[in-house]
């Protein structure tokens, strides 16, 4: 059966999705404590989004890609690739987003009564997550995780 075939290909999604949405909680709470208790979104998005790194290998590499061995190769890529999904897109964005704050009315935060401040806080990053969801996903799907090395599809398609 092939990875594209819909009943797969959506049964990985659903994995996918339900593990990263885990690893965002987990994510996002240790990320509120820290900001808390450095007042650094800096600090705080680097400490937590690498908690959640090692989560996400382990559960996303058994669970949703269905690798059959762990490989200090597909380690390291998933690392590369997360941590600059992580602490480069998804900080860059919540540096460009956390003064869009500033911009909405009161009265919008208001709507989310005594969890205001906390809202205020994960807005960008939920906004930042969206951007590092699609890149790991593609990432992880058609290069670290894929049943094939990419040489051998190389080799296979000159043949």
């Amino acid at each position: 059966m092939s990875d594209k075939t819909p009943k797969k290909r959506d049964k990985k999604v659903i994995v996918f999705a339900m593990i990263g949405i885990f690893n965002t909680l987990f994510d996002m709470a240790l990320y509120v404590v820290i900001q808390q208790l450095t007042g650094s979104i800096i600090i705080a998005n680097i400490a937590a989004t690498s908690a959640a790194l090692i989560g996400s290998y382990l559960l996303n590499s058994k669970l949703t890609f269905k690798a059959k061995k762990w490989t200090v190769k597909s380690f390291i890529l998933f690392v590369v690739v997360t941590l600059f999904g992580l602490w480069v897109l998804q900080t860059f964005a919540i540096y460009l987003l956390t003064p869009v704050v500033g911009v909405i009315p009161e009265f919008l935060w208001r709507l989310v009564g005594p969890l205001e401040g906390i809202a205020k806080i994960l807005a960008p990053k939920v906004a930042a997550t969206v951007i590092t969801v699609v890149w790991n996903f593609l990432w992880y799907n058609k290069v670290i995780f894929k049943d094939k090395n990419p040489e051998e599809d190389l080799l296979r398609a000159l043949d």
